[in-house]
């Protein structure tokens, strides 16, 4: 039976989407999430581009709905997987 997973690469290329088009910069979006560098935000963006697999916290989820006016479900996009698939994502 599939089971829903977040597909990373689609769910950071969504976060980018969004803050782009409300004219948010790298650098605005570590200020607003308070992190210490700007690092993180490009680790996202490296994974919107098929290049990594890192994902925001769940708190910076929440500010980053927050901040764009959606909500989680908007930001987080899914795929379904096969069980046996699963182990790769644990």
């Amino acid at each position: 039976m599939p089971e829903k997973v977040i597909n990373a690469k689609a769910t950071c290329a969504n976060i980018r989407r969004m803050f782009e088009e409300k004219g948010y910069k790298p650098e605005d979006i570590r200020k607003e999430l308070h992190l210490g560098t700007v690092q993180s935000v490009y680790k996202w963006y490296s994974t919107a581009n098929g290049k990594g697999n890192s994902l925001p916290s769940m708190d910076n989820f929440i500010i980053m709905a927050q901040l764009l006016g959606v909500t989680i479900d908007e930001l987080i996009v899914t795929k379904n997987i096969e069980f046996e698939e699963r182990e790769r994502y644990n």
